[in-house]
């Protein structure tokens, strides 16, 4: 009996503890909370004290993004090469991270940083925009812009990851009579991607940093239509990196501001 007791009381107390740590969890999340609002508020005050308004498509609370490091995908890159260039492509190292890949319509050369390229191909396309819109569907690239005159014409795309744009790292199309002759641009994967340690910028952080920005260099706008956190390929001959920075679209121009160095630039 004494050792069923003692079970009862054992079982209670871990109840109690579990209860108090989902108190002071759920009382530090009240207290995240009531701090991100008054941050918010204090920013709109600064934003009208500045006659600068905040578009209804602006979200303060949105979440920033954590660097990442990433390690680099052979299987896309070759599955980029066939899909552009068709079967029966070879594989061969040039040296330096370089693997160039070459096939009976010409040659594509993907380096380790995650750029490629490939120039005076021979690619059949009847249909430039349909080909553009198919390979961008299969390998994660958005937005695409395409310009057509006849049967020439170029395509323009970014790739984004986990629904995140990446600039710095797009694909460039171009056609001349019916035919796929040049290919230029970068592809990166999550796979097997690191998450770096480090503080993140936030959101509200980020627009205190545009207003010192705009104030100081005399930018002119009225008015912040979007703010988005996206990400930046940062890439060397032996790594590549997405890089955090909030993207602040204005009435005027579009903005970065870099979520380490809190440093502004215009797109």
């Amino acid at each position: 009996m004494e050792t069923y007791r003692l079970k009862n009381i054992a079982i209670l107390l871990l109840a109690l503890l579990n209860a108090g740590l989902l108190l002071l969890l759920g009382y530090q999340f009240l207290q995240a909370r009531r701090t991100e609002a008054e941050a918010a508020r204090q920013l709109e005050v600064l934003c009208e004290t500045n006659q600068l308004t905040l578009g209804s498509q602006v979200d303060l609370t949105q979440q920033p993004l954590s660097p990442l490091t990433l390690a680099r995908d052979s299987e896309t890159e070759k599955a980029i090469a066939v899909w552009l260039l068709g079967g029966g492509t070879d594989a061969s190292s040039q040296g330096g991270g370089m693997i160039s890949y070459t096939g009976e319509k010409g040659a594509i050369q993907f380096r380790s940083g995650g750029g490629f390229d490939g120039s005076h191909l021979a690619v059949e396309v009847e249909d430039i925009a349909g080909f553009s819109q198919d390979f961008c569907r299969q390998f994660g690239y958005r937005n695409m812009s395409v310009q057509i005159r006849g049967r020439s014409g170029s395509a323009v795309a970014v790739q984004e990851v986990a629904g995140v744009p990446v600039y710095g790292c797009d694909v460039s199309l171009f056609f001349e009579d019916g035919l796929l002759s040049t290919v230029s641009g970068a592809h990166v994967s999550l796979e097997n991607a690191a998450v770096e340690a480090g503080q993140s910028m936030t959101c509200v952080t980020a627009l205190v940093r545009f207003l010192d920005f705009r104030s100081a260099s005399g930018v002119v706008c009225s008015q912040v239509e979007d703010v988005q956190c996206i990400y930046q390929l940062q890439s060397t001959a032996s790594t590549q990196r997405l890089l955090p920075a909030w993207r602040i679209e204005t009435d005027t121009y579009t903005y970065f501001v870099d979520c380490a160095s809190g440093e502004v630039a215009r797109n």
